[in-house]
């Protein structure tokens, strides 16, 4: 059988004297690992981590190792060498990916938005994009927050606080007596034009992150993420 599709590349590793495993996320066929052979050293840039590339692969039962040609698409790792912390966004994305999503799930608008934070992340607004993308993707793994409306009393008004155990938004009115338990909303949430809460947003989707991956996974942020605003 024979698959063509475009990926991002989140995990290489050395396979022989001149072969990669190349673990990655396509828009099709979401999470899977092929085996790229006979790979000469002016084709590896190809394979950076972050990069967009259009794969043909092969194999003859679904459970086999995929055999894999890459075709780069976009460099998205030399775009960003000379930024540190946009360089590690850009490791934490595939990453998290990596680590997060199961086998071989079409995860189609999930794709859609990680190739569209990683082109955000050129602008200005790039870590504001990219808080946001972490709220998707927290949503997309099932461990969604609810920030639209008060989990005890239903208001959508003065929503002030987060609950760490569920992740629902909670009023001033019904959290303020329980304020020493619960995570203060980040105005960034609440009016997404309000720069000036990013830190606090991020240190938000952050702890769930965390928490999702220590139930889920046993593992905690990627070292990249604690290095993005550094």
């Amino acid at each position: 059988m024979q698959v063509n599709d475009e990926a991002i590349i989140l995990k290489k590793k050395k396979y022989g004297e001149s072969s990669l495993l190349i673990t990655f996320f396509s828009f099709r066929y979401g999470l899977n690992t092929g085996l790229v052979k006979g790979i000469l050293k002016k084709d590896f840039s190809t394979y950076e981590i972050g990069n967009k590339v259009f794969i043909k692969c092969f194999f003859r039962l679904e459970e086999h190792l995929w055999n894999c040609k890459f075709e780069l698409i976009k460099n998205y790792s030399v775009i960003f060498f000379d930024n540190i912390n946009k360089l590690n966004t850009l490791l934490c994305i595939c990453t998290l990916l990596d680590i997060s999503l199961p086998r071989k799930l079409p995860q189609i608008n999930l794709y859609k938005k990680t190739v569209k934070i990683i082109e955000n992340l050129v602008l200005k607004s790039w870590l504001k994009k990219y808080i946001f993308w972490e709220l998707f993707f927290l949503s997309e793994i099932g461990y969604g927050l609810s920030l639209k409306k008060c989990a005890i009393s239903g208001s959508t008004k003065n929503l002030k606080y987060i609950s760490p155990k569920s992740g629902h938004a909670i009023s001033e009115l019904e959290g303020d007596k329980f304020k020493n338990k619960l995570i203060k909303m980040p105005n960034l949430f609440i009016n997404n034009l309000d720069n000036q809460s990013t830190a606090n947003a991020f240190k938000v989707t952050g702890f769930f992150l965390e928490k999702y991956l220590k139930e889920n996974h046993n593992r905690t942020l990627p070292f990249y993420r604690e290095k993005i605003l550094n």
